[in-house]
């Protein structure tokens, strides 16, 4: 079963923001970590439906996609995707030198991820 990028950031979201009732036995930091993977992965999942929309081969090297997306949306929009993109990779691995990223900056990120996927469709150049 594949989630929407809807549906990943719905699911980041519950992560962050338990439901009443419910009781994690994940800490607060795992959370933010599965988090960040689930907005990530939304950001992807909508990068590769931007690009098969425009042409399908581009779906196929992550790094090529993020540089060309300048050209065929408002840079702003490109810039942000990259930072937001950039930010939740770096958090979504695992270094024992480096401090998980707090639920605080995670859901700063998915305040980005959720706006992110609004302007894409209509920032098209």
């Amino acid at each position: 079963m594949t989630l929407s990028a809807s549906g990943l950031v719905a699911a980041a979201d519950q992560l962050l923001v338990p439901p009443p009732g419910v009781t994690h036995t994940l800490t607060p930091g795992l959370r933010a970590r599965a988090a960040a993977a689930l907005l990530r992965l939304a950001l992807d999942e909508t990068m590769d439906e931007f690009w098969r929309s425009i042409t399908p081969n581009m779906t196929r090297n992550g790094r090529t996609r993020m540089l060309c997306l300048e050209s065929y949306v408002r840079p702003s929009v490109a810039r942000q995707w990259y930072a937001v993109w950039s930010a939740l990779s770096a958090a979504c691995h695992h270094h024992s030198y480096e401090l998980p990223p707090t639920p605080a900056e995670v859901r700063a990120w998915h305040q980005d991820v959720t706006e992110l996927l609004r302007v894409l469709p209509s920032a098209r150049l």
